[in-house]
């Protein structure tokens, strides 16, 4: 094993980076099913585009590059790109509430499963609400 994988172990979004792995590796087989190996690479080269521009701040132009690239589609398939990339963010979306529910639930720890158990608590709590 690598230093990279110890590390990698000790991360505090490992699952959620997981999570959106998963869900992003699932999105893609459907492309590549769906609309094609040429696709599945326009919006990997896209995504990749993305990326690069985020980690270089620095640039005149970050944008230049991936704006060419989106530019020069038809119409059908800018739909489709940006349609891919919005299924992607929604589940983005999806991996951080279930990993801040999987946060909640460790923290909790096993108060949150005595209160589960506990059914009379759970009511009388909610008559006192009302």
């Amino acid at each position: 094993m690598i230093k990279r994988d110890l590390y990698y172990e000790r991360i505090p979004t490992k699952s959620l980076r997981e999570d959106v792995r998963y869900l992003g590796d699932i999105l893609g087989r459907v492309i590549k099913k769906q609309e094609g190996q040429s696709f599945f690479k326009l919006v990997e080269d896209t995504r990749l585009l993305s990326k690069a521009n985020l980690a270089n701040k620095h640039v005149k132009d970050p944008f230049k590059n991936i704006l060419n690239k989106i530019k020069n589609l038809n119409p059908q398939n800018t739909f489709k790109l940006a349609r891919a990339f919005n299924h992607f963010m929604n589940f983005i979306n999806l991996s951080e509430s279930i990993d801040a529910s999987r946060n909640l639930e460790l923290s909790l720890g096993s108060e949150l499963k005595k209160l589960e158990k506990n059914e009379f608590f759970y009511f009388d709590c909610k008559r006192e609400r009302n």
